[in-house]
């Protein structure tokens, strides 16, 4: 993925809320939103960093699952 340095850390994305005060229904929601960002940019990296290889024959196509798994590193979350 090649704009992994904009993705907010742990720490920014909780900095978003100013107050600094959180109860346990925030760090809830904020834990949900905060993995639900990781997961769309992990499936835009698979989609994108995707590799296809063909059998021997050249004929059939299969995607390279090493390519999925490793497509978004977990250094990533932080």
């Amino acid at each position: 993925m090649k704009n992994y340095k904009l993705i907010q850390n742990a720490e920014e994305f909780l900095k978003r809320d100013e107050s600094g005060v959180f109860n346990e229904a925030d760090i809830t929601q904020a834990m949900i939103e905060f993995a639900k960002l990781h997961v769309e940019l992990a499936l835009k990296a698979a989609s994108e960093d995707a590799q296809t290889e063909c059998d021997e024959g050249g004929e059939l196509g299969f995607v390279n699952k090493e390519t999925i798994l490793n497509a978004y590193p977990l250094t990533y979350i932080k």
